[in-house]
């Protein structure tokens, strides 16, 4: 870590292929490892160890209201990460992890993670559903049809449905039909628009 003079007044070694970073309620700094996460908080680094011995994170969903910051998580180190199934739940002070599954058959990928009003965790699953979790425990409170059932990219770069969330509303692109939805997370209520060409990444501007 750089002081605003860029002089080094903290390092830690501990975190092979770092990779995908954020900031959780109070500053709390989270850096993707293939074995796990770093943490800074105040000035210290603290190590949280991956339950597996190749357990990657990298990819961060924070919320400035949340000490818990959700990575994408992959233990397989064969796979490329393009079709996940496990979230990395990390509480920032207790500076611990845990490992949420998804339900059976369903997928996602760095695209398809976001953080809704509540601090919840919302997953757009490759059955074309919105799955909505429990920040805390990982279960799956609400599920929300949007799209047809998508098959994983073969590369990262292959356009595949994306996620964003702002003021409540959930944006999920379709490439397959040209198309994004807005899905209201209060109400389930899903509205439909036709795009010019076909999808890839997405960004929501707010006023």
């Amino acid at each position: 870590m750089l002081d605003e003079s860029r002089a080094e007044i903290a390092r830690n070694e501990q975190c092979p292929s770092v990779h995908g970073e954020g900031a959780a309620k109070g500053e709390i700094a989270v850096f993707g490892c293939s074995d796990g996460v770093l943490v800074y908080d105040d000035g210290v680094f603290t190590k949280i160890q991956a339950p597996d011995t190749y357990g990657r994170t990298s990819n961060q969903y924070v919320s400035e209201t949340s000490t818990i910051a959700v990575g994408d998580y992959n233990s397989d180190p064969d796979s490329e990460g393009y079709d996940l199934t496990q979230l990395a739940l990390i509480d920032t002070v207790a500076k611990t992890m845990k490992i949420a599954d998804l339900p059976d058959g369903v997928g996602y990928t760095w695209r398809d993670v976001a953080r809704g009003p509540g601090d919840e965790v919302i997953v757009l699953g490759n059955d074309g559903s919105l799955h909505i979790l429990d920040e805390q425990t990982g279960e799956v409170t609400d599920t929300i049809e949007v799209i047809d059932a998508w098959e994983p990219p073969a590369e990262w770069q292959d356009a595949h449905p994306a996620l964003v969330v702002a003021d409540g509303i959930a944006y999920v692109t379709d490439p397959a039909t040209s198309s994004i939805h807005a899905v209201d997370l209060a109400t389930g209520d899903v509205v439909t628009g036709e795009l010019p060409g076909v999808p890839n990444e997405i960004a929501v501007v707010t006023g």
